[in-house]
């Protein structure tokens, strides 16, 4: 059963939005709260970092791609509250923008993207409404209902209100699926979740990818169409960062052989070399961390080992996101 932190919402909010304002005595009666606890502890939640259950019983089983960022504990770690508190951080900050509310980052506790290769949904779970249905600003947005969810939008892309603490937002085809399929669910599909509990349970950020992408984002001459190459001979592959200590993770691309994972490691290890090339004498810390990433081959998987000691994760971040102000 999905425990109840401090501020958050009580679990029976999880009822999706009517069209009508939402208030304790709508919540249905005490039989029909425990058919919805009893629904929600059978999705399957597999060993590795935590989905709450409330999006994952919203995971189609189509869904070759998830991504999850649990950013309650991420504000909870020493990174967070020395690099990150007063830095702008778009996987945080992208979210309130695209739904169109005004949401603070202590009440957004996690965000999880969805994929079938096609078409992409992200849902964020937090406090986003307390008894009220939130008043969502998108600009020309109409508001409408499907099977007894609400939407506002239009026709290509939406916001979807689930609940008081879940929202999705993305293009409408895709928001209408995950209805469909609600209920349905069990989960994530057992490739990816085979992927999940080989992870730790600490992982602030992680990514599973179970194959099936056709179509390569990179169109470019030259040496950046090695990265299509690189990307097409990954089958599935997996990603999670642990921010408890530094930055620690690791980056797994499972290939269709060992010789394309030999063409892979080749590849990888030839731009960390032409990284380091690239690294200007006056920033030696850049150097340092090219050190800790350390490139591995194991039949046919390669892996990315991350070791960023804590004194190194400003200079990341400066990469990464710019300096802060």
């Amino acid at each position: 059963m999905m425990k109840q932190k401090a501020g958050q919402p009580p679990i029976s909010k999880n009822e999706p939005f009517s069209n009508q304002k939402w208030s304790p005595k709508s919540a249905g009666c005490p039989l029909s709260c425990v058919l919805l606890l009893a629904l929600t502890g059978c999705v399957r939640t597999p060993p590795g970092p935590k989905i709450d259950p409330a999006l994952a019983s919203l995971i189609p089983p189509d869904t070759i791609l998830l991504a999850g960022a649990r950013l309650d504990k991420l504000q909870e770690t020493t990174v967070y509250k020395k690099n990150l508190a007063n830095r702008p951080v778009p996987v945080i900050d992208d979210f309130p923008k695209q739904i169109g509310l005004n949401v603070r980052r202590q009440d957004l506790w996690e965000l999880l993207l969805i994929s079938d290769g096609r078409q992409s949904v992200v849902l964020g779970r937090g406090k986003f409404a307390d008894e009220a249905e939130p008043r969502i600003e998108r600009p020309g947005a109409q508001r409408f209902a499907y099977k007894g969810f609400n939407l506002v939008g239009d026709e290509r892309e939406a916001v979807l209100l689930v609940s008081p603490s879940v929202i999705g937002v993305g293009p409408t085809p895709a928001l209408r699926s995950l209805i469909d399929n609600k209920g349905k669910s069990n989960g994530p599909p057992s490739n990816l979740a085979a992927q999940l509990k080989d992870m730790p349970a600490e992982a602030i950020f992680w990514a599973a990818y179970g194959g099936g992408v056709t179509k390569l984002p990179f169109n470019t001459p030259g040496d950046m169409a090695n990265i299509n190459k690189i990307i097409a001979s990954i089958q599935s592959g997996s990603i999670y960062l642990d921010l408890r200590a530094g930055v620690n993770g690791l980056a797994t691309g499972n290939c269709g052989s060992d010789q394309d994972a030999k063409s892979l490691y080749d590849a990888l290890r030839g731009l960390t070399g032409l990284a380091r090339f690239a690294i200007s004498k006056d920033k030696p810390e850049e150097g340092r961390l090219l050190d800790g990433l350390r490139v591995t081959q194991d039949s046919h998987k390669v892996n990315i080992h991350i070791e960023e000691p804590e004194e190194l994760v400003d200079p990341l971040l400066n990469l990464w996101l710019g300096r802060a102000n």
